[in-house]
């Protein structure tokens, strides 16, 4: 149920009797509802008539769901009104859909105590919901604004009317407490056309601070200190906002803080735009230009007038080499001098790499990032002129015989929007480099934190053995067994670890060599048979087994690294006896030749199977619910297969087609047999 329906499950005496009638009769109740401080009161009541009560932000639905039935109120947020329809079905499919999504909400909610809690003693509940009732919008909208410290808001011109229709009163009364020290202030960033100057220049005698944005973002926001609400619909000429967004994240409320300061360092003051559209200042232009050598002059006379900031894309590392020829690099490096801000994506290359040294040493706080190869080439200059340059001949030396045609413009709307994608280029690069520079320590670190524990694991486990041989006391066997044991296990994790570093670095060398697969599955089995042998413990009943499923099985010969081979059957095979256990349980292996010279090896188990969660990313590293594993096994393992050319995947038994409700898990995975006219060797 929403928030409004808490009341009525107290108020109304009927329904109320019927939550205790039903109680009474050992009937199983849940309510989910969304806990505020209006509702707090009656949610507390209600905790004593239902068994359990959860919170969950923004909840919508209105219905109930029993073992045969569901029924919905035809209703929404009506405070203190009672349905006049209901939907209604005993139709099977319909029940169990409607419990499926109960049950979907059940899991995503909170306690209700803990919601009262974090009520009652002010705690943050951190929380993203959307909105689709205009009044509710309205209402929320006014809450955030009332509640602020601070407000910026972007908006278009329709949004601007439909903030002045519905929470301009609500603004003069934080102008007011900003005049008494209360508050820091509302600005807002919009796009000031001629039909919104009136509404402009009342905001601004109102205190309202204001900057002119030509090519707004797609999505209307405004932020608080606290929240953050945003729509994307236009709201032209004030229309209603039909669906919002909002939330408290702090995540989300610092990013759009940012990109709202990002556009309000970039915008115009209010008092140039209008006067620019007043007076018609500066006519805006753009040029589409065939002439090559007034590309190159263009080119050269942009470099040369850059004030305050460049921003450079330059299409290839030869790309930059032609500039240095026009000379453009000399100008931007003055320019940098002189404090302009000077930003170039280009791809380094021992080509270009005294040209990126010369620029290093002359101009160092121009910056530099390693980008891919392009099709044209761009310059934005002092955030007033855009050039963009396409590029027909990729490897030619001089400038003028590399281009094809170019765009020129002043139009505010074009270079914002060019300005816009180069930002994003530069964010992706530089996050780029700084994920690359993090991957490689981290891969360093971990390949050498495995090597230093590889060392002393050898020695202590080697010398823990001989000292085992030679002593009889029964509780210092027992210890050291515990040393032998624990150390394999730190042995075979620093070698897991090795072997992930090497196939992510793409350096996992395969030794291959021709071998009766038959016969390794066998030594394996039989060494997890002797092993379970002597365990002794709760894994002794099971039956394990390896059934070659055709005639000629014994001559399965393949092409690959046995060690490697190996280690993926035991993997699997290790997880397999772990997790199944007790009196007839089973593990069978078997093997089946496809008509394409394919073997796909099944290992299957009786076990508890794989958890659902955990299913979907089995194979990807540390997906693991075992307090006994690292998750590294099945990534290693299907990593092997894949190097072979083969497939791996996994499935719980009762996902196969069959109807005896059978557990465990099935894994299998394919290797490429071969013909061979001689006999390979049985191994024993």
């Amino acid at each position: 149920m929403n928030y409004t329906r808490p009341p009525l499950a107290i108020e109304i005496e009927p329904i109320k009797k019927a939550f205790i009638d039903a109680k009474a009769r050992g009937v199983r109740l849940r309510y989910i509802t969304e806990i505020t401080k209006s509702n707090i009161s009656y949610c507390k009541e209600l905790m004593g008539m239902v068994d359990e009560l959860r919170h969950l932000d923004g909840i919508k639905a209105n219905f109930m769901i029993s073992e045969t039935e569901y029924l919905a109120p035809v209703i929404l947020y009506e405070e203190g009104k009672i349905a006049s329809q209901i939907i209604y079905s005993n139709v099977k499919e319909v029940v169990e859909q409607q419990q499926y999504i109960f049950d979907t909400f059940w899991s995503k909610a909170i306690s209700g105590e803990q919601r009262i809690r974090e009520i009652e003693e002010g705690i943050i509940h951190y929380g993203t919901r959307a909105i689709e009732n205009p009044d509710e919008i309205i209402k929320e909208i006014s809450r955030l604004t009332a509640n602020s410290n601070k407000l910026d808001t972007c908006l278009n011109s329709g949004g601007m009317q439909y903030s002045y229709n519905h929470f301009f009163d609500i603004k003069k009364r934080l102008l007011e407490k900003q005049k008494q020290g209360e508050h820091k202030g509302i600005r807002y960033i919009t796009n000031i056309e001629h039909e919104s100057l009136q509404l402009t220049r009342l905001y601004l005698d109102h205190g309202i601070q204001i900057k002119h944005v030509k090519n707004l973002p797609p999505v209307s926001f405004g932020i608080s200190d606290k929240e953050i609400a945003l729509t994307i619909e236009k709201m032209e000429s004030g229309k209603v906002i039909q669906s919002l967004l909002i939330s408290n994240e702090p995540v989300y409320v610092k990013h759009f803080t940012s990109m709202f300061e990002g556009l309000w360092k970039n915008g115009v003051d209010p008092a140039d735009r209008i006067k620019e559209i007043e007076e018609g200042i500066e006519p805006e232009f753009l040029e589409v230009i065939n002439d090559h050598e007034k590309v190159s002059q263009i080119v050269v006379d942009l470099a040369k007038s850059a004030k305050s900031e460049v921003l450079l894309l330059l299409p290839s590392s030869k790309g930059m080499v032609r500039l240095d020829r026009l000379r453009g690099i000399d100008y931007l490096i003055n320019a940098s001098q002189n404090g302009a801000t000077i930003n170039i994506i280009c791809p380094l290359s021992e080509e270009n790499s005294d040209i990126v040294k010369k620029i290093s040493q002359k101009a160092p706080n121009i910056r530099i990032l390693n980008g891919n190869i392009h099709s044209y080439g761009m310059l934005i200059v002092d955030n007033a002129r855009l050039l963009k340059v396409e590029i027909r001949k990729p490897n030619s030396e001089i400038f003028s015989e590399a281009i094809g045609f170019a765009i020129y413009s002043n139009s505010r709307h074009s270079v914002d929007s060019f300005k816009s994608f180069f930002e994003l280029l530069w964010n992706e690069r530089k996050l780029n480099e700084e994920l690359n520079r993090a991957d490689e320590m981290q891969k360093e670190f971990i390949n050498i934190a495995a090597h230093e524990l590889r060392t002393p694991i050898q020695p202590i486990l080697g010398l823990s053995e001989v000292l085992q041989a030679k002593i009889k006391d029964p509780k210092q066997i027992q210890l050291l067994d515990a040393i032998i044991r624990n150390s394999k296990r730190l042995q075979q994790l620093t070698e897991d670890i090795l072997v992930v570093s090497k196939i992510e670095s793409k350096s996992l060398n395969l030794h291959r060599q021709q071998f009766n697969l038959n016969d390794i599955i066998s030594n394996v089995v039989q060494d997890y048979k002797k092993q379970i042998e002597k365990e002794n413990n709760s894994n002794s009943n099971v039956n394990l087994s390896y059934k070659p499923t055709t005639a000629d099985d014994h001559k399965l010969v393949v092409e690959a690294d046995k060690a490697r081979i190996v280690q993926v059957i035991s993997n699997i095979l290790g997880n397999a006896v772990k997790f199944t256990k007790g009196k007839g349980s089973r593990i069978t292996i078997s093997t089946e030749r496809k008509q394409n010279q394919e073997v796909i090896i099944k290992i299957k188990d009786t076990g508890i199977g794989i958890d659902q969660e955990i299913l979907p990313r089995l194979f990807s590293k540390f997906a693991s619910k075992s307090y006994q594993g690292t998750g590294l096994g099945l990534y290693i393992s299907k990593s092997i297969i894949e190097a072979h050319g083969g497939r791996m995947w996994a499935e719980n038994n009762n996902n196969i087609n069959n109807t005896d409700g059978e557990k465990g898990a099935t894994f299998y995975f394919t290797l490429q047999t071969i013909n061979v006219p001689y006999q390979i060797p049985t191994e024993h």
